[in-house]
């Protein structure tokens, strides 16, 4: 054997052994109790952060050999007055994780299941609501603009939820796979400017039938004002293009461009009405 081949034996031999002490050292670190802490903090340093609120959980439980975070009684406080429902809870959240996904992330987020949500939206009528504004860095940036949200999310299932609109209540449930959602706060102005996207999504809403569509919604959220341009959403049959916006959220004014073409089945399925397509019919 040839020096230079003794040396390419040895680099590899030593990468392979760098390799295994490595995956050894993962399995006996995400086994300890401060893995555990470090995933639980995470999860809580990161939500309060990018909402602002202030979180609560009631237990939290690890399991390691699927890497699976298991929350329960899962509290988001906003800025509602006390003796309010909190802005957003959840009976039970169940995270699969993902370790070592980049070089600046340790952990990322695999898929999610959430059972029972509630999102509980307050509009004041100086046009407030309940939302904090969430705990950005300052920093020379021109814009203004500090991301507190860039997530990706492979699986995601919210079963029996709950939102809340001042009085208004609606039940819903959904489901969808490639979540990508990107959000930036401009503490200038202030606003959020955000994207999300979902492909595809299956939404239902209180008794009406799921309805399965591609969702690409570059938004912008202002105190008293959402903006939505160029949003789309497609289904196998229909197609509909968005540009809109709502001012005045306590006695909500709605101004949008809408270029659609919607097939029978998706109208039935959104607003529960005996529509039938067919021959001879107008």
């Amino acid at each position: 054997m040839s020096k230079r081949n003794r040396i390419l034996g040895i680099v590899g031999l030593s990468l392979a052994g760098l390799i295994i002490v490595a995956v050894v050292a993962s399995i006996l670190t995400i086994r300890t109790a401060w893995f555990q802490n470090y995933v639980r903090e995470k999860i809580i340093a990161v939500t309060e952060e990018s909402t602002g609120g202030k979180v609560e959980i009631g237990s939290f439980a690890f399991d390691w050999t699927h890497l699976r975070a298991t929350i329960r009684n899962f509290v988001l406080h906003g800025t509602e007055p006390a003796g309010q429902a909190p802005l957003f809870r959840a009976s039970l959240i169940q995270l699969d994780l993902r370790l070592f996904s980049g070089l600046k992330k340790m952990v990322d987020l695999q898929s999610l299941d959430v059972d029972q949500p509630q999102a509980n939206l307050l509009i004041y009528p100086n046009g407030n609501t309940n939302v904090p504004e969430p705990k950005v860095k300052s920093n020379s940036n021109t814009s203004g603009l500090e991301t507190v949200v860039d997530l990706a999310i492979g699986h995601f299932n919210l079963t029996n939820g709950l939102l809340a609109f001042n009085a208004e209540k609606a039940k819903f449930s959904a489901k969808g796979e490639n979540l990508r959602a990107q959000l930036a706060y401009n503490a200038v102005k202030p606003q959020y400017q955000g994207h999300l996207s979902m492909s595809p999504l299956c939404l239902q809403s209180d008794k009406n039938e799921s309805v399965n569509a591609n969702v690409n919604l570059p938004v912008t959220l202002e105190k008293d004002r959402i903006t939505l341009s160029g949003g789309k959403l497609t289904t196998g049959v229909s197609e509909i293009s968005v540009d809109g916006s709502v001012d005045h959220m306590n006695a909500p004014k709605t101004s949008a461009h809408l270029n659609a073409r919607v097939g029978f089945d998706d109208v039935r399925k959104l607003v529960d009405v005996p529509i039938q397509s067919g021959k001879g019919l107008p």
